[in-house]
Parts: structure tokens; C-alpha cells; sequence
């Protein structure tokens, strides 16, 4: 079974998306490691808004706690 352009269409977006949150987690776990959760959570929001990606609260919430509280290093 071929797939057709749209499903292609629309595995390139999920691949786009999920690279773009990478280069997001990335940015911010290395800038903001071991800070305060609130201040990850707002340089957790400024890095998705520059890369025109929406996150969840619960994704933004547990991504701030877990780069602020060092978990990502250890």
C-alpha cells in the first residue's frame, strides 16, 4: 500500500514538530539548568513562541520542573 501525498504531507509536519520541541528543550535545558522552575517555565514559553510551537500546560509545566530541578544533568 502507497501512502498519498497528504499522509506524507502530514508525517513531515509531526517530524518538523518534533524536532522544532527538541531544539526547544534543548535551548532551555542548557541555558536554564538548575534555576527556578517559574523562570524555566518563562524561557520554556519565549523559545516555543520563537519557533511557532504550541505547548500543552502539562508538557510546559513538567519540562520546567524537571530542567530546573537538575534531573536532566544527573
Amino acid at each position: 500500500m502507497e501512502a498519498s501525498a497528504q499522509d506524507r504531507t502530514g508525517l513531515l509536519h509531526v517530524v518538523e514538530q518534533a524536532a522544532k520541541i527538541r531544539m526547544i528543550w534543548e535551548e532551555v535545558a542548557t541555558t536554564h539548568c538548575c534555576r527556578p522552575s517559574e523562570d524555566v517555565e518563562a524561557a520554556y514559553t519565549a523559545a516555543a513562541s520563537r519557533w511557532n510551537v504550541s505547548l500543552d500546560e502539562r508538557t510546559l509545566t513538567l519540562s520546567s520542573m524537571w530542567i530546573g530541578g537538575s534531573a536532566y544533568w544527573e
